[in-house]
C-alpha cells in the first residue's frame, strides 16, 4: 500500500499540493493536456520551476492564464468540467467530493442552498486546475491514502470580495473542523480553502505518526514569502506492507465520575447525549472517595462536538469536572442492505467491509423486534432468517 505524508511548515494551498505531487513523479504534462481539453473556454499552461529558499531545493507551481473567459462557475458547471475530463474514474470521484465539500462549507457560511453557491476564487481556472490536477496526480502515483500533521495557520485579517475577514477564512475553518491547527505569528492566510478541502477530502486524515518504507520525497514552495519560516510543504511517498485494518480517525473520550445521580438521570442524560451527536455512551460502576459507589460516565464524540457535550453533561449531571482524552480509533466501512423475508416483510442488515470484502452482517434490532412481535416468533429466528435471505 502506498501513501503520502504531508508535513507543512508554510501552510497548505492547492498549488503547493500539486507541485509536491509533481515532485514525487506525477506527470504534469499529461495532466495539463487533459485539463485544457476539459476547460476549452480558457487558455492556460501549468508550469513548475526549480526554486530554492532557506537551504532547500524544490518546485514552485504557477498556472499561467493566457486567455480568460471570465466565467463565474458554480458547482453544477464545475461538475460538467470534471465529468468531461479524460481522467480515471477515481480521480473524478475525488474531485467531485472536494468541490462538494467546498460548496457545503460556503453554503453553511452564507446560509443558502448548495446549488446557489457560485465560487469566486475557488471557481477561478487556477483553483480548478489545482484541485483536478491534484486528484489526477494522486491517482497517477498509485496512492491509496494521505496523512498530514498539525497544520500551521496565520493570524490577523485578510481582504476578499465580501470585505475584511479574520484568518482563517470562514470556509477554511468549516473545512478544518476536527483538524488540529497551530497558530503562528505570520500575518497571512497560510491554509487556503482549496488546500484545506484537498487535505481533508483525500482518503486518510490527520495523524501525528506514520511508519512505512520511504520511496521518495519532494518539497514545494508557496507564492508568498513568510516572515519567520520557509513557505514549504514537504510530501513523502511511503509504502506499507500491510493494508490498513479499518479507517483511522480522531475522536475524543469524555469521562466523569458520578456518585449522586439516579438511574433515571443517567438514562435521560445518555439519551440526550446521543441526540446531540455522541458516537457512543456507556456507564461503568466504580468506587469513589469515602468508599461511595458510583458510575463513571464515558462519552465518545467527534472533536468538534466536545464543547457542546461537555456543557450538556455539566448542566444535567451536576458534576464539577470532565476528563477529555483525545483518542484515535479505527472504523470499518459499512452499508445497509434490505433482506426480504416474505412479501412486505423486510429487515435492514448492516454490513461491515474490510479490504473490499464483507466481514460481518448484523440485522437491525428494531426491525427484528417489530417482526418478532407481529409474527409472534422468537427474535433469534427472525434475525437468522434475515441473514439467510441475504444469501439467496
Amino acid at each position: 500500500m502506498k501513501f503520502i505524508r504531508f508535513d507543512s511548515v508554510g501552510g497548505a494551498a492547492g498549488d503547493m499540493i500539486l507541485a509536491s505531487l509533481a515532485g514525487l513523479g506525477a506527470d504534469l504534462k499529461a495532466i495539463g493536456a487533459v485539463l485544457r481539453a476539459a476547460i476549452p473556454e480558457d487558455e492556460f499552461v501549468i508550469e513548475t520551476i526549480p526554486f530554492s529558499a532557506s537551504g532547500l531545493n524544490g518546485l514552485k507551481l504557477t498556472v499561467k492564464i493566457t486567455k480568460s473567459s471570465g466565467i463565474e462557475r458554480g458547482l453544477h458547471e464545475i461538475g460538467h468540467i470534471i465529468d468531461r475530463a479524460e481522467m480515471p474514474s477515481r480521480a473524478k470521484e475525488l474531485a467531485h467530493k472536494v468541490f462538494d465539500r467546498l460548496a457545503e462549507a460556503e453554503a453553511h457560511i452564507h446560509g443558502c442552498p448548495v446549488h446557489h453557491i457560485h465560487f469566486h476564487e475557488v471557481g477561478a481556472v487556477d483553483s480548478i486546475v489545482d484541485i483536478l490536477g491534484s486528484c489526477f496526480a494522486l491517482v497517477q502515483l498509485g496512492v491509496d491514502s494521505v496523512t498530514f500533521g498539525v497544520l500551521p495557520e496565520g493570524t490577523g485579517t485578510f481582504r476578499c470580495r465580501h470585505g475584511v475577514y479574520p484568518i482563517p477564512a470562514p470556509a477554511t475553518l468549516r473545512l478544518l473542523e476536527g483538524i488540529q491547527i497551530q497558530q503562528t505569528g505570520e500575518p497571512f492566510e497560510m491554509i487556503t480553502p482549496t488546500g484545506a478541502a484537498l487535505l481533508t477530502t483525500f482518503p486518510g486524515g490527520q495523524d501525528r505518526h506514520v511508519s512505512g518504507r520511504v520511496l521518495a520525497s519532494s518539497v514545494s514552495f508557496g507564492s508568498r514569502e513568510l516572515k519567520e519560516r520557509p513557505n514549504i510543504l514537504r510530501a513523502t511517498l511511503l509504502e506499507s506492507d500491510a493494508s490498513p485494518a479499518g479507517k483511522e480517525e480522531f475522536c475524543c473520550e469524555l469521562e466523569t465520575n458520578l456518585d449522586d445521580v439516579t438511574p433515571e438521570l443517567t438514562g435521560a442524560l445518555s439519551a440526550k447525549l446521543f441526540d446531540r451527536g455522541a458516537l457512543d455512551v456507556w456507564l461503568i460502576p466504580c468506587t469513589m472517595k469515602k468508599q461511595r459507589s458510583a458510575v463513571c460516565l464515558h462519552v465518545l464524540c467527534k472533536p468538534e462536538e466536545t464543547d457542546a457535550l461537555c456543557s450538556l453533561i455539566f448542566r444535567e449531571s451536576g458534576t464539577l469536572g470532565i476528563r477529555v482524552n483525545e483518542k484515535k480509533r479505527r472504523i470499518l466501512d459499512r452499508d445497509v442492505v434490505t433482506a426480504e423475508l416474505s412479501p412486505g416483510v423486510q429487515i435492514r442488515v448492516k454490513r461491515a467491509w474490510m479490504n473490499g470484502q464483507v466481514i460481518s452482517e448484523k440485522p437491525e434490532y428494531e426491525d427484528c423486534l417489530k417482526v418478532s412481535r407481529e409474527l409472534d416468533v422468537p427474535y433469534a429466528e427472525v434475525a437468522a432468517s434475515a441473514l439467510a435471505a441475504l444469501k439467496k
